[in-house]
């Protein structure tokens, strides 16, 4: 059983304010609606839960009005929410984590990851994408490793330790293009064929 988790607790601080970044329109659309509609597209996930916190109350408003269930955490960060919601888990659930600002992502892509997760014989994998791809669509990638970018999208077990990870290339504009920006709700806007929200 395959368990989506959308983290959704950032403060989002690099967009504009008033409103919080899963929340932010595309095209008329919530962004973490497309993460959503994804993962509930993929064949092998079973259930899906948000993480928000503190910095996002409209956000899991709006997500419990859609009958998406939620988990509160502190919003401290990433890694520090991640490890207290693996603590509901055990060592068995598979946890598919997946940021909130990843609107392209779609439900080939999350089966194709979870394909080749079944064949590793690693209890984690860390979904990256090749720095050329940031440079082909002029992204500023948020952290570079050997010109590698983490994509948001990983798979780990239920377990609050480091775990052994297979890494997995993807060149996929899906997976680089995470909302942070006005500039790259631009871009996004450019590739899906529309102007305005």
């Amino acid at each position: 059983m395959v368990t989506a988790l959308i983290m959704a607790g950032g403060k989002g601080t690099r967009m504009k304010p008033g409103v919080e970044k899963p929340l932010v329109k595309i095209n008329g659309i919530p962004m973490i609606q497309y993460v959503i509609d994804a993962l509930k597209n993929a064949d092998k996930i079973d259930n899906i839960i948000v993480a928000t916190s503190k910095n996002t109350p409209k956000t899991d408003e709006f997500l419990k009005k859609n009958g998406i269930k939620t988990i509160m955490t502190p919003g401290k960060d990433y890694i520090h929410d991640l490890g207290l919601i693996l603590s509901d888990f055990d060592e068995n659930d598979i946890l598919l984590t997946v940021t909130a600002d990843l609107p392209l992502i779609t439900g080939n892509i999350i089966d194709k990851v979870l394909n080749k997760y079944e064949k590793s014989p690693k209890p984690a994998m860390s979904v990256l994408v090749p720095l050329e791809i940031f440079q082909t669509y002029s992204i500023k990638p948020t952290t570079v490793f050997d010109n590698l970018v983490p994509s948001g999208l990983n798979i780990l077990r239920g377990i609050n330790k480091t775990q052994n990870e297979e890494v997995l290339i993807l060149e996929k504009i899906e997976l680089a293009l995470n909302i942070n920006t006005c500039e790259d709700i631009n871009l996004l806007k450019r590739l899906m064929g529309d102007g305005d929200d």
